[in-house]
């Protein structure tokens, strides 16, 4: 089920570039993207087209080959909630677990990714334009299958949680969607926009399989236009999360903003070891299929 409405607009801080806040538990960037691709399939089952302007932008961005992006997740630090059951309360702590990221394209289709964690940990990623990716990581470049290699000989070696699992875990396999991958379905979904000013806001809602279930994600979509581009965008999403045991639902939500930036580059600067690394990816056996 699918439905949508006018919104209000939300104003985006002078600093935000890329998406807005995160507050959760285990809701990672992904889920915002699935919900999101989960309301457009919903949504493209009628076509209507996005508000001329708007849909001027968005075909703007769909054409560039190259251009940067920033993407800011909000930590607000952790946050206790507390719930009464059957069985006493209930405490639940949650924080923001994803990366800030900064991401470039360049006019031959090979992006760079940074991300940042809030615990100092920062991971570049290299995705060339035929799919071979390759990580930087605290022990040097990484193919995908590598790092694989290296999880499964950690949770042998270790099988609780260590600093080499969890960086492992973030460096394996990253869910990187351009901002033109997030965007340009609004072309063709049946979304109802509000104007305000320079600003669209777009309201959606997709509920569970369950059509009986009260659990519903609300999704927010704020895009600004400046110059007939989209300088940025804001995603907002909040919803619940069960707790089997505790057999509670959990608020949870997740704000992030996106800032664009159209300038060209000519070509992302790889060293000569992550290009070793690349050829090795390219390998039968040594990359992932996209």
């Amino acid at each position: 089920m699918c439905t949508g409405g006018t919104a209000r607009g939300i104003d985006v801080a002078p600093r935000l570039p890329t998406l807005a806040a995160s507050r959760r538990p285990p809701f990672v960037m992904a889920g915002i993207v699935r919900c999101v691709l989960l309301v457009f399939a919903c949504c493209a089952l009628v076509r209507a087209a996005p508000p001329a302007a708007l849909a001027s932008a968005l075909e703007y961005l769909r054409d560039q080959k190259s251009y940067s992006w920033e993407t800011i997740n909000s930590d607000p630090g952790p946050v206790a909630q507390q719930f009464e059951t059957r069985r006493g309360k209930v405490t639940t702590v949650q924080r923001s677990l994803s990366p800030n990221l900064k991401g470039r394209i360049d006019r031959q289709g090979d992006m760079l990714i940074r991300r940042e964690w809030a615990d100092g940990l920062q991971l570049d990623t290299v995705i060339a334009a035929d799919g071979a990716t390759v990580t930087l990581t605290p022990e040097g470049w990484m193919t995908d299958r590598e790092i694989l290699t290296a999880q499964a000989d950690e949770r042998l070696r270790n099988p609780g949680s260590t600093p080499r699992a969890v960086w492992l875990r973030r460096a394996d396999r990253p869910d990187i969607r351009r901002p033109d991958q997030e965007l340009v379905p609004f072309l063709t979904g049946n979304v109802p926009f509000e104007a305000a000013g320079d600003s669209y806001v777009a309201r959606l809602r997709s509920r569970p399989g369950d059509p009986e279930s009260n659990d519903a994600t609300e999704v927010t979509v704020t895009l600004n236009l400046r110059s007939g581009m989209i300088r940025d965008y804001e995603v907002k999403m909040e919803g619940t999360q069960r707790a089997t045991r505790a057999r509670i639902a959990v608020p949870v939500s997740e704000q992030r903003v996106v800032i664009i930036t159209y300038v060209p580059v000519n070509r992302i600067d790889v060293p000569p070891e992550a290009r070793d690394k690349l050829a090795l990816a390219r390998q039968p056996g040594g990359t992932r299929t996209p």
